[in-house]
């Protein structure tokens, strides 16, 4: 069961070490962006990427006068849903993008998230006395006396 827990919650996590900031130039190619859809933009693109796509984020394959080629790895649709994609190559046009954002590592969520799990670890480990750390397995019961007292 803590597997399975660990395994769900390890995609979040990892997610939060990023943080997405605003490009005001276009993204270049092998940036991993979030492209938030215009309303015109969501009408025209949706035979591709579905109706309800609201932002696609993907790496930037190539990039145009006229739009970008992203290999998207998800799509994040108007209700909130979340839909993965393999890496499929989807063209948008520059007139259907209302803002870019840049994925970028953020060191203080990561030193964050690395000393939560460095301690989580030292717990299990001093916990469950994995290493011989923790609690004295050998019990010497009270101390003093030793005998009868007959001599």
């Amino acid at each position: 069961m803590r597997r399975l827990v660990a395994a769900g919650l390890l995609p979040g996590l990892t997610a939060a070490c990023y943080t997405y900031t605003p490009l005001v130039a276009p993204p270049e190619a092998a940036f991993h962006v979030s492209v938030v859809l215009s309303d015109y933009g969501r009408l025209e693109a949706s035979r591709q990427i579905g109706p309800y796509a609201e932002r696609l984020e993907g790496s930037v394959v190539s990039t145009s006068d006229s739009g970008y080629l992203l290999a998207v790895s998800g799509v994040r649709q108007l209700q909130g849903n979340w839909v993965k994609w393999t890496g499929e190559t989807v063209s948008v046009r520059r007139d259907y993008v209302a803002s870019t954002y840049r994925r970028e590592l953020s060191k203080p969520r990561t030193a964050v998230l690395a000393a939560g799990v460095t301690a989580a670890v030292a717990a299990i480990i001093v916990g469950f006395d994995l290493f011989g750390i923790g609690n004295d397995p050998i019990d010497n019961g009270p101390g003093g006396g030793g005998g009868t007292g007959e001599s």
